[in-house]
């Protein structure tokens, strides 16, 4: 059955023919849903069966360097489409360089290693089944095709009974002869073993560009398989290493029994020998052995020679080398804040991802080989933040347009893989897991082929966190470190580490960043200090006290790599309050350079409540500015965590939210200083004061900890009365996370964000106990929006949007109805991550806002090579 251009299969337009087989013709084709290029092999009437195999095989894949399938029709799959050559194709120039080989062959083996553990056996691997894809520094990568001989055993869900599902009769024949093991020849049941031997075979192809095993006939072929050795790699190519000699002969053993067990053992192996210095297998000619020998033990007993002299020398100490990597031309790095790392290093450390802002505000995702002069744009990755790369590093998966995706970095159209209002941050391991935040709530796991989501951490495991995020897998892949933020947390967060593989959880530290793992090391930041804790990656702890490695790193701007690479931005002690026009003109700046958090003006503007980190504990204490002398004076005294402070109506009062023995509570103190701290209101919820009504008869504050509704907004009334003696009541409190309500001028309304249609959105919703207002809560923000503020006259509302620029929306408050205008920029970015950090002065034409001190957006990124000499010293 031949399919013209243009024909339709379902959703899918045929473009062209691609090949054909005895099993069906395979076409290239459009998806014209998503509008992607697609591979689609369509099965003669006779084979709808072995489809039906395929599909069920391949869909139990997911892997870097298997094919993906995306669809399954009645006689047809539907693949991802690859630009490339076969294996065999390029075999067929000659044999493949040994770098080269050993590249191709770790990817195969690292897939077959995959589906073995999901329990599918190939049986048909061959190198007109494996395509060759793209360009790196290594060399081409590999993606294994058609499982259409595949074998899959799997459990089933009702008597635990081991099914074998195949596709043949038993005693049938099925395969390429050339790649058979013997036991496939002689119809007996195929195993994991039975694709290592096929692999030996096909590695011992690229190695030397002649198939192992070669006959005139179907009878002298399976001879010649069944009882003949084929000549050494070595005799065809005398610079292979003896291990790999050794490696490839194991593969093609004639019993099972004698060959690698399994398909991971064959990965590490190759890997090994990748990395080893090469040996050649060959040994000396027979006529002159004992002269080899002679020269042997001379150059042995040379050496021992040498090292007697030199025993006692100190081996050079490996140097830090550091250097510093420049934005694009007329862009600005886009990073930092908790859950907000836009900076990645590859694992093989060849490369690194990073997103940067343009002069028109949109934020694009680069990619910089660390041997090039200049970064690459990918196309397609607009918008795009908290990138992260694929174990192979040939793919960054990232969140833009409130959705989780993945592109190639040698280029190809960004793939949806899920929803994700409020990304902060995945990670992906080599079983094709990705491990991501969608928005508030638990981390969720999902295939990196796509398909539905699922929790893969429990927020019970956290009862005072009102999100988890920043993940990063451990070296096992199964184990991954992730973040509880506290909802009354901004400069410190819960270091947990979690499996993919049981309900294990457990407390690893705090820190002010996320946390990931390197060469024996935690790495993440207290304060604005990122440190480095010895931490034994196998018994999964902690092994000694944290080791200050860099100073004023920028929160959430730092990553490493697997060879010894670190990169971070420096500068976050730098923050600084700025005076901005609504134009975004700078006009002054107020106070010295800080570790910044929520800040708050006083009713009449002449003051300043802001929080203020120390750098040694990152602990925050509540700090009164005089705005007009630009004078601090420290507020608060004790020890424990303080933020989010707000001012009575009449300014006489400020409510603050504290840590202290564990927990998050309101207290109050008189804004002159004078008096004691007291103690308002506490409950089992983490709490944070967001406004006061102007009446002065209700406290509103965010409270996280119900698991059952998230994060809520509760209204307390009579906070100026005696503590304890009225109890909150909900204002807002569903299954959603709502956040950073705010009182409107007139009290009428309260301003506040939440997720209940997927991304944060800036509604207005009447106070119960308001007269007038009738009307229902209003929508405010038109795509995204975060920590909404009213102007002191109640005609304007201000909002941060996805892109971190401020906007306004004229309002009218006076009827029972809120009327709202449209929604325009104003000026950004601005920073997130520690509640309000702006503020706008009463007639709404200027602006208080943290920014990076002296506005130095260019600031560079600094890459350290041999970051662990340096905690030596």
């Amino acid at each position: 059955m031949h399919l013209s251009a243009g024909t339709r299969l379902g959703p899918y337009e045929i473009v062209a023919p691609i090949g054909a087989g005895g099993m069906g013709e395979v076409y290239k084709a459009r998806d014209t849903r998503l509008d992607r290029i697609v591979a689609i092999k369509v099965s003669h009437e006779q084979f709808s069966e072995r489809f039906e195999r395929e599909a069920r095989a391949v869909a139990a894949l997911n892997h870097p360097h298997i094919c993906t399938l995306h669809d399954v029709g009645p006689n047809y799959l539907v693949m991802e489409h690859l630009d490339g050559e076969t294996l065999a194709q390029r075999i067929a120039k000659g044999p493949l360089p040994l770098s080269q080989a050993l590249g191709i062959a770790i990817q195969i083996a690292d897939a077959l290693a995959a589906a073995h553990r999901r329990g599918v056996v190939h049986r048909d691997l061959k190198p007109q089944n494996i395509m060759l894809t793209g360009r790196s520094p290594a060399g081409p990568g590999a993606k294994l095709l058609d499982f259409g001989l595949a074998r899959v055993e799997k459990q089933t869900q009702g008597n635990g009974e081991t099914v074998s599902m195949t596709i043949t009769e038993p005693g049938s024949i099925m395969g390429t002869y050339q790649y058979m093991a013997p036991e496939q020849l002689e119809a007996k049941e195929a195993d994991a073993r039975t694709d290592i031997f096929a692999f030996g075979a096909v590695l011992y192809e690229m190695l030397t560009g002649r198939r192992a095993f070669e006959g005139k006939s179907h009878a002298s072929l399976t001879a010649s398989i069944m009882s003949s050795e084929p000549p050494a790699v070595s005799s065809l190519q005398p610079m292979t290493p003896a291990l790999l000699e050794y490696a490839v002969k194991t593969c093609l053993a004639k019993d099972p029994q004698d060959r690698w067990q399994t398909a991971s053992d064959l990965r590490r192996e190759l890997q090994w020998i990748a990395e080893a210095p090469s040996q050649p297998a060959a040994g000396p000619p027979p006529a002159r052995a004992k002269l080899s020998y002679a020269v042997a033990a001379i150059a042995a007993f040379a050496a021992m020679a040498i090292a007697a002299v030199h025993f006692r020398e100190k081996p050079p100490e490996a140097r830090v080398v550091r250097a510093t990597i420049l934005p694009p031309e007329k862009t600005i790095f886009d990073v930092g804040g908790v859950g907000s790392n836009s900076i990645a290093l590859s694992p093989d450390g060849r490369e690194l991802a990073f997103t940067a802002k343009s002069t028109n505000g949109i934020s694009q995702l680069y990619v910089r080989s660390l041997d090039a002069l200049a970064a690459r744009p990918l196309a397609g990755a607009d918008r795009a933040i908290h990138p992260f790369w694929s174990p192979d590093s040939r793919s960054i998966g990232f969140f833009a347009d409130g959705k989780l995706k993945k592109i190639d970095v040698a280029g190809g159209s960004a793939f949806t893989l899920s929803e994700a209002p409020a990304g902060h941050g995945g990670a992906w391991n080599r079983d094709g897991a990705i491990v991501f935040s969608p928005k508030s709530g638990p981390l969720q796991k999902i295939s990196a082929a796509g398909g539905m989501a699922s929790p893969v951490t429990a927020m019970e495991a956290t009862p005072a966190s009102s999100i988890h995020c920043c993940p990063s897998f451990l070296p096992d892949g199964r184990h991954f470190l992730y973040l509880a933020v506290p909802a009354a947390a901004y400069n410190k967060v819960i270091v947990h580490l979690a499996s993919l593989d049981s309900k294990e959880d457990k407390i690893v530290g705090t820190a002010a960043s996320q946390a990931l793992y390197s060469q024996g090391y935690l790495l993440f930041l207290q304060s604005d200090t990122l440190m480095a804790q010895p931490f034994d990656g196998q018994r999964l702890a902690a092994t000694g006290e944290a080791i200050p490695l860099a100073e004023h790193v920028n929160r959430g701007a730092f990553s490493v790599s697997g060879n010894g690479l670190l990169v971070y931005q420096a500068s976050a002690a730098n923050e600084r309050l700025t005076w901005f026009e609504r134009s975004g003109k700078q006009l002054a700046t107020l106070g010295e350079p800080g570790l910044l958090g929520g800040l708050n003006f006083s009713p009449d503007r002449s003051s300043l409540a802001i929080s203020i980190a120390e750098s040694a504990t990152g602990n925050a204490s509540i700090w009164i500015y005089d705005i007009a002398r630009g004078l601090p004076t420290r507020f608060t005294h004790d020890p424990g965590d303080m933020k989010a402070a707000i001012w009575s109506p009449d300014g006489s009062m400020i409510v603050f939210s504290s840590q202290r023995n564990g927990h998050t509570d309101l207290y109050r103190k008189p804004a002159s200083g004078a008096g004691n701290e007291e103690l308002l209101y506490a409950d089992d919820l983490e709490k944070i004061p967001t406004s006061w009504s102007p009446d002065g008869k209700f406290l509103l504050y965010s409270a996280a900890g119900d698991r059952k509704t998230g994060q809520d907004l509760w209204v307390l009334p009579e906070p100026g009365g005696a503590p304890g003696a009225n109890k909150p009541f909900p204002f807002q409190q569903t299954a959603f996370s709502e956040y950073h309500g705010e009182f409107s001028p007139d009290g009428r309304w309260i301003l506040y964000q939440s997720d209940e249609s997927g991304p944060f959105e800036i509604y207005a919703a009447p106070f119960r106990s308001a007269e007038g207002s009738a009307g229902g809560k209003r929508r405010i923000s038109t795509a995204g929006g975060l920590l909404a503020r009213w102007r002191s006259d109640g005609k304007e509302i201000f909002y941060v949007a996805p892109d971190r620029q401020l906007m306004a929306v004229d309002v009218d408050t006076r009827g029972a109805t809120l009327a709202v205008g449209q929604a325009h920029p104003l000026f950004g970015p601005l920073i997130l991550g520690r509640g309000f950090l702006y503020d706008v002065s009463a007639d709404g034409r200027r602006f208080l806002a943290v920014v990076a001190g002296e506005q130095k957006p260019n600031e560079p990124l600094t890459l350290v090579q041999n970051w662990t000499a340096a905690l030596k010293n």
